[in-house]
């Protein structure tokens, strides 16, 4: 039978390896109890956390680190108590250095047992925290201090973390939010492309918005659902990677651009009004430059005005056009092509010198279209078109009327 080098140490030798491993833990303090808190062992880490030294603290209560109102309190009892009833113990707490500095610690105690399995001692390790806490206590306090609603999310999907404007936003106490799926902020039919959506960022996270180009939706506890817009931010934790949602309700910004929208159309639509001048006859007033948006606006309106009236002739005036480019030209010629197929001639009047001569140097062919000088000259023109077309009418009738006498 062969035994491990370990087992051929003596207790004090494999006792000075131990208190050597001990030592490593540089940035922790492991201090051995007695059965009542006094300080038995002292590690260098101890030391160096503190500022006490072995010699210093070794016999004294473990309670020296301790508050003056802890120490009234008698907290130390109270927690070596509670190790002997419930075994292991981690808690968190105030402690005071030998310079009188305090620091918050994260504390492990264990119980040592005898052979008889009597508690003959307690292990007691510390962590110093402070400074996590601070980060963490300034990161929460930024969380609560943004304009925007905040949710974290841990890798699971499942809400980590909400500010205050996040339980206002949405109408949920934060303890009702914690824990559950983010997908209890979005509407029901939304919920399978978002899971997509929180998928595809998780898989190569960085900072954007969610969903750019898409209309998104937030669900409130009461049910009612508001537009939102949603900005990602990738997390890098000791507990795994977060996401930070900053969450705003557009619902007024949409109203505003709704209503600014309505605002042009309707401005567009003055700026190109149909006018029926006489009985079949519709002038359409161009004033400004044409864009795509503007020429289709226009055709839309000439077209549904001459499916009102049943209009014959269309007067396209462009008196009020700065230039004539091929692009206007092309939009015109749009409107005219379209008012053909519905049987309507169509006549362009306003026509400059300078327009004609520029749109001959662009080498611009407007086809079959019809143009007068003036509106005046355009509306005698539609008015003889009205007189041809109503003979032409008069002699087909008269010619079907004969061939039905035969």
């Amino acid at each position: 039978m062969t035994t491990s080098p370990v087992e051929d140490q003596d207790p004090q030798a494999r006792l000075r390896d131990l208190e050597a491993m001990l030592d490593a833990l540089g940035d922790q303090a492991v201090v051995r109890l007695g059965p009542d808190g006094e300080v038995v062992r002292w590690s260098r880490g101890a030391e160096t956390m503190t500022g006490y030294t072995e010699a210093e603290i070794v016999g004294r209560s473990v309670a020296v680190l301790q508050t003056a109102e802890d120490r009234d309190a008698g907290l130390l009892a109270q927690e070596l108590e509670a190790v002997r009833q419930h075994g292991r113990r981690e808690f968190q707490g105030w402690r005071v250095g030998k310079n009188g500095e305090r620091f918050l610690s994260r504390i492990t105690l264990t119980p040592v047992l005898g052979d008889d399995g009597s508690v003959t001692g307690f292990v007691k390790v510390l962590r110093d925290v402070t400074e996590s806490a601070r980060t963490e206590s300034l990161f929460h306090g930024l969380l609560e201090s943004a304009p925007d609603a905040m949710v974290i999310v841990g890798p699971d999907a499942r809400i980590v973390l909400v500010n205050r404007q996040a339980e206002t936003l949405f109408g949920f106490e934060r303890e009702e939010l914690v824990g559950r799926e983010i997908e209890v902020l979005v509407p029901a039919r939304f919920r399978d492309r978002h899971v997509g959506h929180r998928t595809g960022f998780l898989s190569a996270p960085q900072v954007r918005p969610m969903g750019a180009g898409l209309e998104l939706w937030g669900l409130r506890r009461d049910g009612s659902e508001f537009p939102v817009e949603i900005s990602l931010s990738p997390l890098e934790t000791a507990e795994g990677r977060l996401v930070a949602a900053a969450i705003r309700d557009v619902t007024e910004r949409r109203e505003t651009e709704q209503r600014l929208q309505r605002q042009r159309d309707e401005i567009l639509e003055l700026s190109t009004p149909v006018i029926q001048v006489w009985d079949k006859i519709l002038v359409l007033p161009i004033i400004g430059t044409l864009d795509t948006l503007r020429a289709t606006r226009l055709t839309e309106g000439l077209l549904d005005n001459i499916s009102r009236s049943q209009a014959e002739v269309a007067i396209l005036d462009i008196s009020g056009v700065p230039t004539i480019d091929t692009q206007v030209a092309q939009h015109l010629l749009k409107t005219v092509q379209a008012a053909a197929l519905m049987g309507t001639v169509s006549i362009m009047s306003g026509v400059r010198p300078e327009t004609a001569q520029s749109m001959v140097h662009l080498g611009i062919d407007m086809g079959r279209l019809r143009s007068r000088a003036t509106l005046q000259d355009a509306l005698q023109l539609a008015l003889a078109v009205l007189a041809e077309r109503a003979g032409t009418a008069r002699t087909a009738a008269r010619a079907l009327t004969n061939g039905e006498q035969r």
